[in-house]
């Protein structure tokens, strides 16, 4: 081969690996930066370092799950026992006691005990013209005689302490012990309703 044709060829070598060369520079390298995602979350945001704050959504819990008062109520609660109680004091038989009225007008006005030969004018220094007059000279007060060893003509709630009840009370219950002259005067004592009623009085507490 002549000097010639290898000039020539290394020629065409050289213009090849030139462009090889210039096509490989032409050529931009693949960029290794991966586009950092953006998207945040629903109520989140983004600081200024990038990095991510998940603040969630505000929430009012004023009030939420705390217990609740309840409406006041009665004392008294449904079902739950009561106590009564009453003025009125009763008798053995639990029946209302009966007053002192009752007593004035069914027994000392109806028996003659006002007259003037009697209570009416302070006869036993017990004087009885008027139904407050009576009252006040009859309860815890003594009597001008004693009787069956008692000093009271009347103990509240005590019929066999009581002067006044020994001496209206029916024959029969003194069983032979005549220790109390009888009322009414020459009688053997009240009758057997008429002295319940006295007793009842006394036992209730004798009340006015």
């Amino acid at each position: 081969m002549n000097l010639g044709n290898l000039r020539f060829r290394a020629y065409h070598r050289a213009a090849a690996l030139a462009v090889t060369g210039l096509l490989a520079c032409d050529s931009p390298e693949p960029s290794t930066t991966a586009t950092e995602s953006s998207t945040a979350a629903p109520g989140s945001s983004t600081d200024e370092s990038g990095g991510q704050t998940t603040s969630g959504a505000s929430q009012d819990t004023t009030g939420t799950g705390a217990p609740t008062s309840g409406s006041s109520q009665d004392s008294t609660e449904t079902g739950a026992p009561t106590s009564t109680t009453t003025d009125a004091s009763t008798t053995d038989t639990g029946a209302a006691a009966p007053s002192f009225t009752e007593v004035y007008e069914s027994i000392f006005m109806a028996s003659g005990c006002l007259a003037g030969y009697c209570h009416g004018n302070m006869a036993g220094e017990l004087l009885m013209t008027d139904e407050a007059t009576a009252y006040a000279n009859l309860v815890e007060v003594e009597a001008s005689q004693a009787a069956c060893g008692l000093s009271v003509r009347v103990v509240p709630g005590a019929p066999e302490q009581s002067v006044l009840w020994r001496r209206v009370r029916p024959i029969a219950l003194d069983e032979g012990d005549m220790c109390a002259t009888k009322m009414p005067s020459g009688s053997m004592g009240l009758g057997e309703a008429d002295a319940q009623l006295v007793h009842d009085w006394i036992a209730g507490g004798a009340l006015e």
